[in-house]
């Protein structure tokens, strides 16, 4: 919670102040001058203080005293010892009979002159209070004391000698070759001598990018605990303000400071927010990210050739920053920090797992093959669940079957044991989840089946989990191969029950995202052998959007759908026949699932093996040319 401003405390303590200072005059009740005289004769007054015209009179003791009333309602009283009266003008200043008579009744008599400041401050007191208020909330809305006169100042935060980060590159697990390259980097700002000396420049930039979760900021953080120099760590989002050239006022500040720190390193995150391509939204392009992004542009490769600053950029998101910021001069470089592979998985998995108590039969081999296509920061999460099952049952340390639990929990959600399903559904899920497994372990070369079940888990009835072969090129069999499995549960559906559901519409999501891709892509259609129709990623933006010239013809969209028509179509006709020819292994996983609700992959491959000898007859096992 942010702390009040004290100047509105000050503010508010003088207008009670002032209040209650004038409590002396504005309080009292007021009796007209012929009241006061009566008193003054019944020896009942004891002080007299004379402010101007106006006198404020204190009694003896409390006295009832009649008040002014308007004509038409009863007369009113009130008890008081103390009263305002306005003297009348021929004795604005007191005459002698008045004061004579004071004097003889011993009364106290004071003449006070009213301070001129006090009531100015009395009738500006509302402006001021009304200005404080408009000041303390523009302060708020602008994050605290630092809004007002700090507007164009740079809110990046500076680590160095007092603070200096931590994080070294032995802390990170995986990336050998970027942190190759990122080396390089701390050896520019180490060893500048070195490059200079053979006429080499150092790299203004160097832009990580890659896929969210996969490191890029904690590589970022190892760079500065490596280099012991000055680092500067903003978001990029934090330049952007409602007032028009804040955004480029705070991007020279944070040079200028980088500069005085030289050697220094600036660390921009999500630099996509202000780096996007200009010119490609509706309307003008003067607008304050565009704004920004040129005062980027112009600090990174301006007139200056001798600034031993370097600038690390991350994104994950590349295609959409504009080409003035990728170029040689600004970001020299750009390092990819993708997925890690098994190897690097099994390393983060350790770093993670060092601080914790972990059991003697857990395979951290095993669970990186659990993993795949897992960012660090999905293995840290893996990691955590897995510690917090373990504590939910109490235990004292992690087993592996805490670790599945936390798998099947992050990739398909809580158990959903309150949802009431009926017989025939669970048959149902029983022989579709069969389908797809049955399909897998008869198919050669599909991924592994690791297990099945039909325990509800998040928006999924039930699901098969498989251990896949990571690859970099997918060849045309092998994606075929994967739409007969994923067709494989309504096949099961439409041979056993007679009857299809609604629960196969994830897998008609995935698989026609990848015959799509196979046609406008990959160049794997009938019609368009060897040939592109989409190659970006989408648009950056709705102008950019609008003014693109259609990618194809009707008449060609047409031929795309019937090429994903037919790939889908075949894929499920080899599906309806795998399941057919093994329907005795059909029937024997879908009853042990009934039974089970969780087997391994195991029974499933054994149940396969038991039809028809060991192996899939070959017509089966690869999908026919069309």
């Amino acid at each position: 919670m942010k702390r009040l401003n004290p100047w509105l405390i000050v503010l508010f303590v003088l207008a009670l102040f002032l209040m209650f200072s004038q409590a002396p005059i504005s309080g009292r009740t007021s009796v007209n001058y012929n009241e006061f005289k009566a008193l003054l004769e019944q020896d009942k007054v004891a002080q007299v203080i004379v402010r101007e015209s106006t006198a404020t009179v204190t009694l003896k003791e409390a006295t009832p005293i009649p008040l002014p009333t308007p004509a038409g309602q009863p007369p009113r009283t009130t008890t008081t010892s103390s009263f305002s009266v306005r003297l009348p003008s021929s004795v604005a200043t007191p005459d002698s009979g008045l004061i004579e008579q004071l004097d003889q009744r011993n009364v106290d008599l004071r003449f006070e002159q009213p301070s001129q400041w006090l009531g100015i401050l009395l009738n500006f007191l509302p402006i001021i209070l009304l200005f404080g208020m408009m000041y303390f909330f523009f302060m708020r809305a602008q994050g605290g004391q630092n809004g007002v006169m700090q507007f164009g100042q740079s809110r990046a935060k500076k680590y160095g000698k007092e603070n200096r980060v931590q994080t070294k590159f032995t802390d990170v697990a995986g990336h050998e070759e970027a942190k190759k390259e990122l080396i390089e980097v701390v050896d520019f700002l180490k060893n500048p001598g070195k490059y200079h000396q053979i006429g080499a420049e150092i790299p203004k930039g160097v832009l990580l990018v890659g896929p969210p979760g996969t490191g890029k900021t904690l590589l970022a953080r190892a760079i500065a605990g490596e280099a012991d120099v000055p680092f500067f760590s903003v978001s990029a989002s934090e330049f952007m303000e409602m007032f028009v050239g804040v955004g480029a006022s705070r991007v020279r500040t944070l040079f200028e400071d980088a500069r005085k720190s030289a050697p220094a390193i600036m660390f921009i995150d999500e630099i996509d927010s202000i780096g996007r391509k200009r010119g490609a939204g509706i309307g003008g392009g003067h607008d304050e990210r565009e704004q920004t992004l040129n005062q980027i542009l112009s600090e990174m490769d301006g007139f200056d050739k001798a600034s031993s600053v370097i600038v690390l950029g991350a994104t994950n998101r590349p295609d959409v920053l504009d080409p003035a910021l990728l170029r040689p001069g600004r970001f020299d470089r750009q390092v990819t920090i993708d997925l890690p592979n098994l190897k690097e998985r099994e390393a983060i998995l350790k770093v993670h797992l060092r601080n914790k108590p972990i059991g003697s039969g857990v395979d951290v081999n095993e669970i990186a093959k659990s993993t795949p296509y897992f960012s660090g920061a999905d293995l840290k999460n893996v990691t955590n669940e897995a510690a917090l099952e373990a504590a939910r049952l109490s235990k004292t340390v992690i087993d592996m079957s805490d670790f599945y639990r936390a798998l099947d929990k992050i990739t398909l959600g809580l158990e959903n044991g309150s949802l009431t399903i009926s017989d025939a559904e669970k048959r149902a899920i029983a022989f579709h989840e069969a389908g797809h497994a049955v399909t897998a372990a008869v198919i050669p070369g599909s991924d592994k089946l690791q297990k099945v079940s039909i325990i509800p888990r998040g928006r999924a009835l039930g699901a098969a989990f498989y251990l896949p072969e990571e690859q970099v090129l997918m060849s045309k069999e092998r994606l075929e191969n994967q739409l007969i499995v994923a067709l494989g549960g309504r096949a099961a559906e439409e041979v056993f029950m007679g009857s299809v559901t609604s629960g196969a519409a994830d897998d008609f999501r995935k698989a026609t995202n990848i015959a799509r891709k196979m046609v406008l892509e990959w160049g794997m259609g009938e019609n368009f052998k060897n040939m592109a129709l989409t190659t970006d990623s989408g648009p950056v933006f709705l102008g950019e959007d609008m003014a693109k010239p259609k990618a194809f013809s009707e008449h060609t969209s047409q031929l795309v759908d019937e090429d994903v028509k037919r790939i889908l179509t075949r894929a499920f006709e080899r599906s309806r026949e795998i399941v057919q020819q093994y329907s005795a292994a059909m029937h024997e996983v879908a009853e042990a699932l009934l039974s089970q609700e969780l087997i391994t992959g195991d029974v499933v491959r054994e149940a396969v093996a038991r039809v028809n000898g060991q192996a899939v007859s070959p017509e089966l096992a690869k999908v026919p040319p069309a």
